[in-house]
């Protein structure tokens, strides 16, 4: 009994570190990728190699783009290893829901309509009051409505879907657009998955938004799950009353 437990905390020790190895590895290599362009650009601009003021601003533009990715997957990192080693304190307090969500569809209004998309908010309720950290679930509803615009353009309209039951709040964040494939659905919140193997810098994100946000939510005593078919996909997040 005393050498099955032992094999057990081993294997789970190997496990463990492999896990962190591979964590290692992969935020490696897309810091690396941000930070190459940025260094490539500040080069040619220290050695003057531009025809004019026009050329000077535009590769300035770039090196900031790439720094402000690569400082928004620096905290993507810090909070979910904060979430990981459960040192994220929550700052619990009475808001209305209904408001913190319409607050949100209202600062996505100019990438939505960058991208000629519409938000429609739908409610069992007009208000609906929830114990919980606003700011944290603000980092959630960000990063499933970034989501749904960057996945469903074509389909031109994002729902959130809010229902108050007896025990739970239920929102739903649904967009059109293509299927999320069967098999990815599992690992979908998995830290550094992507549903893009090929990690490109328009789709592939830090990879940690997902992940930062199922450990919020279980924070929260709640849970996210998602459904998706060849017409639409639909995030659920639940929280306890």
């Amino acid at each position: 009994m005393m050498k099955d437990k032992l094999a057990s905390l081993i294997q789970e020790e190997r496990r463990a570190i492999t896990s962190k190895n591979e964590l290692v590895t992969n935020v490696s290599h897309d810091l690396r990728t941000p930070l190459t362009s940025i260094i490539g650009y500040l080069r040619l601009i220290e050695e003057d190699s531009y025809k004019d003021e026009v050329e000077l601003r535009y590769y300035t533009n770039i090196a900031f783009e790439k720094s402000q990715r690569l400082n928004k997957m620096v905290n993507d990192l810090f909070e979910y290893t904060k979430i990981h080693n459960q040192d994220l304190e929550l700052n619990i307090q009475n808001f209305n829901l209904i408001e913190l969500l319409q607050q949100l569809s209202a600062q996505f209004y100019p990438e939505l309509r960058k991208d000629d998309m519409e938000i429609f908010l739908n409610s069992t309720s007009e208000k609906i009051i929830i114990n919980a950290d606003p700011e944290k679930l603000m980092r959630v509803f960000e990063n499933l409505i970034s989501n749904a615009i960057k996945y469903g353009k074509n389909g031109q309209t994002i729902h959130l879907l809010i229902e108050e039951l007896d025990f739970s709040i239920v929102v739903k964040v649904k967009n059109v657009g293509e299927k999320i494939p069967t098999a990815a659905i599992p690992l979908l919140f998995n830290r550094l998955y992507r549903v893009e193997q090929s990690r490109s810098e328009t789709t592939g994100g830090s990879g940690l938004g997902l992940a930062i946000a199922k450990g919020i939510l279980e924070l929260h005593r709640g849970n996210i799950s998602v459904t998706s078919n060849e017409k639409e996909t639909i995030f659920v997040v639940e929280l306890p009353k």
